[in-house]
């Protein structure tokens, strides 16, 4: 199996080391790992939580889950962690003071624009070159694994699968057309790609995301337990996530 080209995995959780412990000097400064498929939706989320908690540096660090736990367990600063399994936080070797199921996503078979290879999720005999995640930390491509291995198809696939660090990466090499297809998240759909086909709950199992709380601070509280609100929770709805 190739992998993508690129920072690897060790290389990444450095860099996202040195920038979270470059940016958690101050008291004041709230520290979100999240996984990358919350990225886009979560932009807007931290301008509105910084205008809200005056003061507050509300700083957000995306990657694979798996990288981020790694990164948690090392020793890195977080104050909340929002992962795409619940298998990342269970993992986790530090004390947990909050844990709540945040959001739950839904996995896609995509190829790039005008060029499918493939009608359903599972047939992907004319697909020369598949992207998924890494399943070691990416749990997109751990879903993905999944189903097609409960399907007898994933040791036919993989001398055509190549791995990406995150989700994101997943979907730029599809709208690039550096792959035949992949699998993402709903949310990732885009007017980009074409969007094939869901895969069945059933393949996948339940997609969910975890949120924790890992450190004491009344801001920290404050601001996690805003995440659930209606108004923040309607927000992330909107982006294609569901309850």
């Amino acid at each position: 199996m190739k992998r993508v080209s690129g920072v690897i995995v060790g290389m990444a959780v450095a860099l996202l080391l040195s920038q979270v412990w470059s940016s958690s000097d101050s008291e004041d400064t709230v520290t979100i790992l999240a996984a990358a498929s919350l990225g886009p939706a979560l932009e807007e989320v931290e301008r509105q939580l910084e205008a809200e908690f005056d003061g507050i540096d509300v700083r957000v660090v995306t990657n694979g889950s798996g990288a981020l736990r790694a990164q948690i367990n090392h020793g890195s600063p977080a104050d909340i962690f929002l992962a795409a399994s619940v298998d990342d936080v269970d993992r986790l070797q530090i004390p947990i003071l909050e844990r709540d199921m945040f959001l739950h996503n839904e996995l896609w078979l995509v190829t790039p624009k005008g060029k499918p290879c493939a009608e359903t999720w599972d047939d992907l005999n004319t697909c020369a070159r598949i992207v998924i995640g890494d399943p070691i930390n990416v749990p997109a491509g751990r879903y993905a694994k999944v189903a097609l291995e409960g399907e007898d198809v994933w040791e036919e696939v993989e001398p055509r699968v190549m791995f990406a660090q995150n989700v994101r990466q997943v979907l730029t090499l599809i709208e690039q057309g550096d792959a035949n297809a992949g699998f993402v998240y709903k949310t990732e759909l885009t007017t980009d790609i074409e969007s094939i086909q869901s895969v069945p709950f059933e393949a996948t199992g339940a997609i969910s995301y975890p949120a924790v709380r890992l450190t004491h601070d009344p801001y920290v509280r404050d601001i996690y337990a805003r995440l659930f609100d209606d108004e923040i929770q309607a927000h992330f709805l909107a982006k294609g996530f569901s309850k």
